[in-house]
Formats: structure tokens, C-alpha cells, sequence
């Protein structure tokens, strides 16, 4: 037994050396060799089933259909998987994404595309062109070229009546895509070529020759062969760190943290032809977040959003598990309206769409994106984008709880001393009412050092609000009130720790008052807008701080409503139905 799992495991690293020396592929586990070992042999299945069809009896040429870019040396000794055999070319893509060790394709963001999520990107590409692609589909980060399938399959069957070997000969020109993982392009060259076999085997033998690879290894942020008139892309996800060089190339996308799908966003824009589309798969994160502040200005001035679709929910969507809110978006490159089509998609075995309705692009377009994500969100969004005030015009600014728990575990304590101060946490806030959770009285108190009231103490009424929230909740804003008399009854004084966001008001005479404020942010209009203006669950100040807010008369009128009525006046002027 010891013996035969040291001779596949030899099998497997010689299958992989010779994986790495060919196209530069690494970290391919022996579970993902093994779906690759299977290929060759679903291959010939396949192959022998398109001649079959036709009725021919030709003595198929093995190596003419499968060349040399596809060959597999050092695979032919590993075991196959019997269940892949008789797989579907998106089955066979999923299978390998999956065997992959799972911190690679979490260290590389690598995902695979669920079929049906394919198939609407490649047709909102379409109607975002508005006509029938004439020039190179492409796929910057294209994997096994799963989301070139449905492009393929529409190219070839627009050209179904055509001569195949001129068929077989464009294809390469108007099919393609890129990757850096050397072993995905070896998987997709030989799935996407099985799409060709029935047009192949109609050449005469004579003057068959070998099918071409439509995948290439290489880097998907430099140009393409030629300016793609489409291009379609489920980029890797997740933050990268870049070398000054790359940080001053990409400056007009990036502030702060750079993420590996805004780079291939503002590059897939970049190559496209002139009145091209670009259609991605992408974290919605963008829409909303301040990372992402140069790249919305960038996309709106180059390539304008044209058509948006949220994905909803995550659990059973994504095999790889996908844990952000994701969107089909689409754009054009030409300035065109600032209009876009709104719509939600739901996967459930297939794939449901629903229409929500038409949303605009902000003048300023470096800001939040506030968009309609339910059908009932399009009155909201419509009287919010005539809303100028923000929080800033009443006096107030937005700072993190300066407080970090981890850094200062020796000055933590579940009793008081003369020099501490009561700790607020962001479990404090649950309900919408300030409180002490009982699960946080162990680690109630922070003793202060010489120099740590300037810092870690706030000493005067403030509107305080989660920064991290779940998923799963039901509100994404969730707020508290620290006016006087709480925060008199707190001590005067209090700390709070950096997962809670704190707002306070320069101008004593601010018609937004604490109580206003609080009001507001607990209200359903306001928490429903907040999820219009980003994709992430986390509560940031730059997304508070981009709320629409009502002017001075309207925050008059509310001044000495009881709270029942305030609640329902508010959820009135911003225009949601109750």
C-alpha cells in the first residue's frame, strides 16, 4: 500500500514538472492532474461521437485533431476520472477549478462561472453592442475559456451554412483569450477545440489540419492580439500589492488598495475597440467603495455602465464559494447616456431574471453609484438623487472607533479602576439602542495610560454605528444615540473600539441634531439606500458620508415630531411605500 501511493505520487510531481517546464503552470494539486489526465480519453469520445454523426467511416487521425499544444506527457500514467468521461465541457472546467487546493484559488481569486451566469454575460455583451460581433470575443483571465463557450457556440452557429475549413481557419481570429495558469489554458484549448470537431470532421481528410488553440498563457492585463469588439471576463478577485512602477501605471484606477478585478476592469476598457463592450463578473464592491473612487470615474468617462444585474444571494451559485455580493455589468466604450438597466438574476438549478428598471450615473462620477437593486428601490433612488446635503453640510464628521482591542489586551479588564473608562463595542449597538452586552462586561473597561485620553477617549454626544454587519441581516445600518444623558450615565467618558463608526457635530447649533440623525439612519428609507450605494457589508464613513440627506426646511418640519411619526415622515419624504 505504501509502495503504490509513493508511485502515484511520483506520477503526479512528474506530471506536474513537465506541466510547469510546458507552459509555466503551478500549484496544480494531484486532484486537479487527475481531472486533467481525463482528457485526453474524454477527448477521443468525443471525437469519435462527431464522426459518428455524420456517418463517416474515415480512419480518424488522433494526433491531427489533438496536436502537440494540447499534449499530455506525464499525464498518461495517472488515474482518470471515470465519472468526467462522458462530461459536459463546463462540468470538466468546474471539475478542475474545484481539485484545486483551496488556498489557491483563494491566494489567486480564481473562480469558476456557472453556466447559466455564462450564458446571460455573453448575451447582455451582445445587447450591450447592440449588433452581431464582428471582430475578436476575448477573455483576459479566461481559465479553462468557459465564458467563451456561449461566444463560440453563437459564432459558430451564425456560420453554420459556411465552408468549414474557412470556418475552422477564422475562428482564431474572432475567438480567444488568455491566463496565466499554463494548465486551465491546456484544459480550455482542448473543450473549446471539442466545439469545433463537428465542423472539422466536415473537411475532407485530405485537407484536414490541426485544430487551433484558441487560449494563450500569458498576462491578461497587456494588450490583446488586436482591440477586441467584445470582451468578457470573470477576473481573479482580491487585493494585490503593487511595485511603484505598477502603482504609478495604474494611478488614474487606483487609490489606496489595489484589487486584481478593478485592474482587469480598467484594462479590459482600455483595449476595446472603439464602441466595444466589456461584460464582467465581479465583486459589486466597486459600485460603492472608496478604493474603487478613480476607477467609477475612469469606467464613466471611457466606457459607461450600460446594463447592471445583481446576483442574488451566493449559497449554491458558485461552486468555489464566492463569499461577495457579485453583478453582471456591462459596459460600452463611447459617451453615451448615463442611463443603465437595472435587473437582478437568481440561480437556483437555473437562472431566474427580473427586470428592475432604469438608474443614472452620478455627475460626479468618482462617488457611490446609487443604483436601484428592487423594482420598489426606483422611487427611493429617483427623490434621493435630488437630495444636494450630505452630512458634511450640517456639521458632522465620520471617524472609526480609535480604540483596537487585540493591541491593548493588558489594559482590558471586566472591573473599573480610578483611570479607566467604559469601552464601547459594536455588540453595544444591537437593537438600535445603546447598551452593555452582557458578553462584552468581561472586557468592559479600558485603563488608560499617561498619554491615552488625547486618543482613545470621546467625551462628547456622538451618533455611533456598526462597521461590520453579516450578510444574513435584515438592516444594514444599525445606529445608537450617545446623547448627554447617556453618555452621562456611561461615566462622561467612554472609548470606543474601532469596529463601530463615531459621528459627532462641529456646529452646536446643527439643524441635524443627534436625535434627527439617529432617527434617520434607523429608518428604512435610509437603511435601503445604503445597500443602493455599495455591494459590501461593511459600513464605511465614505459611504455614510455619501447618504442623501434632506435640506434645512424638511430637518425644521421634523425638529418636534414624536418618534412614531418622525419615523414614518421620514420614510414619506425619501418616497418608500410603507
Amino acid at each position: 500500500m505504501i509502495e503504490a501511493e509513493v508511485s502515484a505520487a511520483t506520477r503526479a510531481n512528474r506530471a506536474q514538472r513537465v506541466l510547469l517546464s510546458a507552459d509555466g503552470s503551478a500549484d496544480v494539486s494531484a486532484r486537479a492532474l487527475s481531472v486533467l489526465a481525463t482528457v485526453p480519453h474524454w477527448w477521443r469520445r468525443r471525437a469519435m461521437a462527431a464522426e459518428a454523426a455524420l456517418q463517416q467511416t474515415l480512419d480518424f487521425d488522433d494526433e491531427m485533431a489533438f496536436p502537440k499544444e494540447f499534449g499530455g506527457e506525464g499525464l498518461a500514467e495517472l488515474p482518470i476520472r471515470e465519472d468526467l468521461l462522458d462530461a459536459l465541457p463546463e462540468e470538466l472546467a468546474d471539475a478542475y477549478v474545484v481539485a484545486l487546493e483551496s488556498t489557491v484559488r483563494t491566494a489567486e481569486g480564481r473562480h469558476y462561472t456557472p453556466t447559466p451566469l455564462a450564458e446571460i454575460l455573453y448575451r447582455q455583451a451582445r445587447e450591450t453592442l447592440g449588433r452581431r460581433p464582428d471582430g475578436l470575443i476575448w477573455d483576459p483571465a479566461c481559465g479553462a475559456g468557459m465564458l467563451l463557450l456561449p461566444a463560440l457556440r453563437a459564432w459558430l452557429a451564425e456560420r453554420s451554412d459556411a465552408q468549414p475549413d474557412m470556418v475552422i481557419r477564422g475562428v482564431q481570429s474572432a475567438i480567444g483569450g488568455r491566463d496565466l495558469d499554463g494548465a486551465a489554458v491546456w484544459l480550455g484549448n482542448a473543450l473549446l477545440a471539442a466545439e469545433l470537431l463537428p465542423t472539422w470532421t466536415r473537411i475532407p481528410l485530405s485537407r484536414r489540419k490541426p485544430l487551433p488553440a484558441l487560449l494563450e498563457a500569458g498576462d491578461g492585463l497587456k494588450p490583446p492580439p488586436a482591440p477586441p469588439v467584445m470582451t468578457i471576463l470573470n477576473p481573479p478577485y482580491g487585493r494585490v500589492r503593487l511595485s511603484d512602477e505598477d502603482r504609478q501605471n495604474w494611478q488614474h484606477v487606483v487609490y489606496g488598495h489595489a484589487n486584481r478585478y478593478g485592474l482587469f476592469m480598467a484594462a479590459a476598457v482600455e483595449h476595446l475597440a472603439d464602441g466595444g463592450t466589456a461584460s464582467a463578473l465581479v465583486p459589486a464592491g466597486w459600485l460603492g467603495g472608496s478604493y474603487f473612487q478613480r476607477l467609477r470615474s475612469y469606467l464613466a468617462e471611457t466606457a459607461p455602465l450600460n446594463q447592471l444585474s445583481y446576483v442574488s444571494g451566493r449559497a449554491g451559485v458558485f461552486s468555489t464559494g464566492v463569499l461577495q455580493e457579485t453583478v453582471l455589468a456591462s459596459f460600452r466604450k463611447s459617451r453615451a447616456a448615463r442611463l443603465v438597466t437595472c435587473g437582478r438574476v437568481t440561480v437556483n438549478g437555473r437562472a431566474v431574471e427580473e427586470e428592475i428598471g432604469k438608474g443614472r450615473l452620478p455627475t460626479d462620477a468618482d462617488q457611490p453609484w446609487l443604483l436601484p437593486r428592487q423594482p420598489e428601490d426606483l422611487p427611493l433612488v429617483k427623490t434621493a438623487l435630488k437630495m444636494p446635503r450630505r452630512l458634511a453640510d450640517y456639521g458632522w464628521t465620520i471617524s472609526t472607533g480609535p480604540l483596537v482591542w487585540n493591541r491593548r489586551k493588558s489594559q482590558l479588564s471586566g472591573t473599573p479602576s480610578d483611570v479607566s473608562v467604559k469601552i464601547v463595542w459594536a455588540a453595544d449597538l444591537d437593537g438600535g439602542e445603546l447598551h452593555q452586552d452582557p458578553a462584552r462586561d468581561r472586557l468592559r473597561y479600558l485603563h488608560l495610560g499617561e498619554k491615552d485620553g488625547r486618543v482613545l477617549v470621546l467625551d462628547r454626544p456622538a451618533v455611533l454605528v456598526q462597521r461590520t454587519t453579516a450578510p444574513e441581516q435584515p438592516r444594514r445600518l444599525l445606529a445608537a444615540a450617545l446623547d448627554e444623558e447617556t453618555l452621562s450615565s456611561w461615566g462622561s467618558r467612554v472609548s470606543v473600539e474601532n469596529h463601530v463608526n463615531v459621528l459627532t457635530c462641529s456646529e452646536p447649533d446643527s439643524l441635524l441634531t443627534p436625535r434627527l440623525l439617529t432617527a434617520l439612519l434607523d429608518s428604512d428609507a435610509l437603511d435601503r439606500l445604503y445597500r443602493c450605494l455599495t455591494g459590501s457589508v461593511a459600513v464605511s464613513a465614505y459611504e455614510l458620508a455619501a447618504l442623501p440627506l434632506p435640506g434645512p426646511k424638511t430637518l425644521r418640519s421634523w425638529a418636534s415630531l414624536p418618534a412614531e411619526r418622525l419615523s414614518a415622515e421620514i420614510n414619506h419624504v425619501y418616497g418608500l411605500k410603507p
